[in-house]
């Protein structure tokens, strides 16, 4: 083992240390790998049987590549889960991933709830119709961000069974969750004609000496409940065991990493920003890398599963200790990686953002209560996020060219060992392929990389691409194909990136984008080709071929290829920016490929786009090249926002004792939740004390007013407030603020239903002066926002909100809506999802502010610390969608 540490060694400074030899990769023994198959379950029906071999899986006996979304529909109003899935679809997820979490389903034992937006039959049903696969993750236990990783209480309390074992009595009730869950979704499952193809198996399982036998555990049970399924998975890191030829292990790759917090600071570069085999934090599988000529291979050979994913971070969630406000470059930077690296599924956390269900099991601590909106592709109240320009146009890659990737295996120059080494890899099968480039580090810079030419030696032939030395700069990351098949015409290669293919009339269009500054050139093989023209480029005909460059990036930019016999196949190069808002799909059984700064989505045969602006283009390709319309016939819905900053003991009244020394009232706390906090902010004329239960409680004095903590003494019941003045009929207005674990937040206020202690009314008095503002020792803000009338405006509405302050939680009523943390960027809130609870309810946003050092915070650093020790809400706008269907 020495010996071969050494020798890479060696060789890494050899290759670095020769120039253009660091580009050079030597394929010619590189080669078809001996495929293997697992023996996993029911592969379902006839010509449409899912099989998973050692390097990819299979449908109907040829290779695939899902691109597969993580939606969890506890998470999501149950009205918009057809939206989200509609979402998911245009931006080319095939299939979905979601957990089925315990504890929303069965708080109480013996209490089940599958019911709304725990109805999982019916979004199961959903990706039925719009022909998503589904792949159920279905524990016991998930993790998801959520107490006790979706186990429930009543479960994780109970004495007499240890979890995540193999404890008896656990596993008994977890063979009850997996018949439970089984009755939700039979005659759902592939073998029965339905999406569900897959079921995983518990959830970073990593206990030593039970990872075999627990899983197989879990996994007999699941087979017994009925779950016969192709493909059972587990995730999979931090341990090298798992049931070989029994279970899959999905891995999962995050640059940016929440959960280490780095005391505040940057985050040094983790190993998957680079390309390299460690598809796990143990280096498992490393064993199997051959090295020869100075290349590494993992060919797969005895490898016992394919490389699959199930947790590509494209956006990130936000922890208290660390809120980053991440980019596209991001999303690109992970999903070029895996690809280069031999992944076959691409599989994302989260694809869709949601909100936590209020209850007693959302809290896991280190996130917020309820917002979930993990700056996903699509985000928590139906918005694209930033990080889906690039997420999509990578789906539409592996949609399209996906099944002749899947078989190619991946090679590393070990130059790459030295990261200060421009970072490179090929997939091929000794003929065709692609080269794969990344020059990108999250939040850090790179060198500019000079006199880049890469030059491969292939079994019958040797590429150099390009043909002249270029400059890979500084945040790059691309993937450039060799003798790509282009309907019987085979690009020997090109220095732009593939998207899709576009089919009409018998014409093939192959959309490639140009980007990182390097001109595009195409080579293109003379064989089966009459002619080359080109409309924004310069073609020259030479021996074998055609070379193409000049190449002016834009919709108008046009290669033609008239074959032999006739028809035509072209190629469109996009600038880096259109290629942001293409969108590909198929609408009435006719392909489109159209370019939009709307979204867009295919819903009932028709073809839909969606925007915060009245006035729209749409861009729509056909084999004449792009036509560009304009809508704009939408009347605009002015609505408008605003807000009001609430002072302490807002809705409180004014009252005295007519008469007496004692003001007082009975509250009832009764609550399945556990308190959070309970305050009372007062205010009296005279000298007065106070009596929670009969105890009295000690008074802070915040200036304007006074607070007291009553937790210590507050019950989950009955609780008896009381107000005792030295003076008769002494002024004092209060109000009780209790926020639950839940998320509930209640107030008690002093009004006329208050007694003397003699069972006598008291007195309200108007006109009396109330503090204007929270002291800013409590670092405390309270918003009321004007609300739209929804009843009479049809578009969906959102609010976008800018504030400062640590955390807001915003309420209708007493009812948690969602929460925040603030880390700068807007916050979108949903007001349609709300309509009903909005018509009684006003709107309220709850901030805290930041108290004492955030130096052990990492906040990007246009967040303005200082200020956001005192909340407040800086702006408020309304954002209307407007939708057109396209003829």
């Amino acid at each position: 083992m020495k010996r071969k540490y050494l020798y890479i060694t060696v060789a890494s400074l050899l290759y670095a240390s020769t120039g253009f030899a660091q580009y050079d990769m030597d394929l010619r023994k590189s080669g078809n790998t001996p495929l293997t198959y697992l023996d996993l379950g029911n592969p379902g029906p006839k010509g449409k049987e899912i099989r998973v071999n050692n390097l990819y899986m299979e449908e109907g006996g040829k290779p695939i590549f899902p691109v597969m979304g993580e939606f969890h529909y506890v998470r999501m109003d149950h009205r918009y889960w057809r939206d989200a899935l509609l979402k998911m679809k245009a931006s080319g997820i095939d299939m979905v991933s979601t957990y089925v979490m315990w504890s929303f389903h069965e708080e109480e034992e013996g209490v089940e709830n599958w019911s709304g937006d725990r109805d999982l039959r019916r979004f199961v049903e959903l990706c039925a119709e719009l022909d998503l696969k589904v792949h159920l993750r279905a524990g016991p236990y998930c993790n998801a961000e959520i107490k006790y990783g979706g186990l429930p209480e009543w479960i994780v309390n109970n004495k007499s069974l240890s979890t995540r074992s193999n404890d008896e009595i656990y596993l008994n009730h977890a063979r009850q969750w997996y018949k439970k869950v089984y009755k939700q979704v039979q005659g759902l499952l592939h073998k029965d004609g339905g999406p569900i193809m897959a079921l995983q198996i518990e959830n970073e399982f990593v206990k030593p000496g039970i990872v075999i036998s627990h899983l197989m555990n879990l996994k007999n049970m699941a087979v017994e409940a009925g779950f016969d399924v192709p493909v059972y998975s587990m995730t999979h890191w931090m341990d090298s065991e798992y049931p070989k030829g029994e279970i899959v292990p999905y891995a999962g790759f995050y640059l940016e990493t929440p959960w280490v917090t780095n005391n505040g600071k940057m985050t040094p570069p983790t190993n998957f920003e680079y390309f390299t085999y460690n598809r796990l934090s143990d280096n498992i599988g490393t064993d199997l890398i051959k090295v020869e000529g100075g290349v590494e291979s993992f060919d797969g050979s005895k490898n016992d599963s394919p490389f699959f994913t199930c947790e590509i971070g494209v956006g990130s969630p936000t922890f208290y200790k660390r809120r980053p406000v991440v980019d596209e470059g991001m999303a690109g930077e992970n999903i070029s990686l895996r690809l280069g690296t031999g992944a076959n599924l691409m599989g994302y956390y989260m694809y869709v953002g949601g909100t936590n269900p209020r209850g007693l099991t959302n809290k896991y601590g280190i996130g917020p209560y309820f917002g979930y909106d993990y700056q996903a592709p699509i985000r928590e109240f139906g918005t694209l996020g930033t990080v889906m320009k690039e997420t999509k146009k990578l789906n539409y890659f592996m949609n399209e060219f996906g099944p002749e990737l899947a078989p190619l295996v991946a090679y590393l120059p070990i130059t790459n060992k030295d990261r200060d080494n421009l970072q490179w890899a090929v997939r091929t099968d000794g003929s065709k392929g692609y080269l794969f480039v990344s020059n990108h580090l999250y939040r850090y810079d790179r060198n500019d990389y000079k006199g880049v030419q890469f030059k491969l030696k292939l079994r019958n032939e040797s590429l150099t691409i390009p043909r002249q030395p270029v400059t890979v700069v500084n945040k790059s990351y691309f993937l450039w194909p060799f003798n790509l098949n282009m309907d019987g015409v085979n690009l020997k290669y090109g220095t732009a990136q593939p998207i899709t293919v576009h089919e009409s009339n018998g014409v093939k269009t192959y959309f490639f984008f140009e980007d990182d500054q390097i001109a595009t050139e195409y080579l293109i093989d003379s064989k089966q080709v009459k002619a080359v023209s080109a409309n924004g480029a310069k073609v020259a005909k030479e021996k074998g071929g055609y070379f193409v460059d000049e190449v002016q990036a834009g919709r108008s930019s046009m290669i033609t290829i008239e074959k032999n016999d006739g028809t035509l196949v072209k190629l469109v190069t996009l600038t880096e920016e259109d290629s942001d808002y293409i969108w590909k799909g198929e609408v009435a059984g006719f392909d489109f490929v159209a370019i939009t700064k709307s979204s867009l989505v295919v819903d009932d045969n028709k073809l839909i786009i969606t925007d915060e602006k009245p006035d729209q283009q749409l861009a729509m390709y056909t084999a004449d090249g792009f036509t560009d319309k304009n809508y704009a016939n939408m009347t605009r819905q002015d609505a408008s926002s605003g807000f009001t900053v609430l002072s302490p003991m807002h809705g409180a009244s004014w009252i005295q004792s007519v008469d007496g020394h004692v003001v007082e009232r009975v509250f009832d706390a009764k609550s399945l939740s556990e308190v959070e906090e309970v305050v009372l902010r007062f205010k009296s004329e005279g000298s007065t004390q106070f009596f929670l239960n009969g105890v009295e409680l000690e008074v802070e004095s915040l200036g304007t007013y006074n607070k007291i903590d009553l937790k210590p003494q507050f019950i989950i019941g009955k609780n008896e407030l009381r107000f005792q003045s030295a003076v008769k009929s002494n002024p004092v207005v209060a109000q009780v603020e209790v926020l639950y674990k839940n998320g509930v937040r209640k107030l008690w206020n002093t009004d006329e239903t208050w007694s003397n202690g003699e069972k006598k009314a008291v007195a309200v008095l108007a006109g009396k002066a109330m503090p204007a503002v929270y002291a800013e020792e409590e670092h405390l803000g309270l918003f009321e926002i004007k609300v739209p009338d929804l009843n009479k405006l049809t578009n969906e509405l959102r609010l976008e909100v800018d504030f400062e302050g640590d955390v807001a939680t915003a309420y209708i009523g007493s009812e948690p809506f969602t929460d925040r943390y603030h880390d700068g960027s807007s916050w979108i809130l949903g007001l349609n999802r709300h309509k009903e609870a909005l018509q009684d309810n006003s709107l309220l946003l709850r901030i805290k502010g930041f108290v004492g050092s955030t130096a052990d915070i990492f906040l990007e650093e246009d967040v303005d610390r200082e200020g956001s020790m005192v909340p407040k809400v800086q702006k408020v706008v309304v954002k209307s969608d407007y939708s057109y269907t396209i003829n």
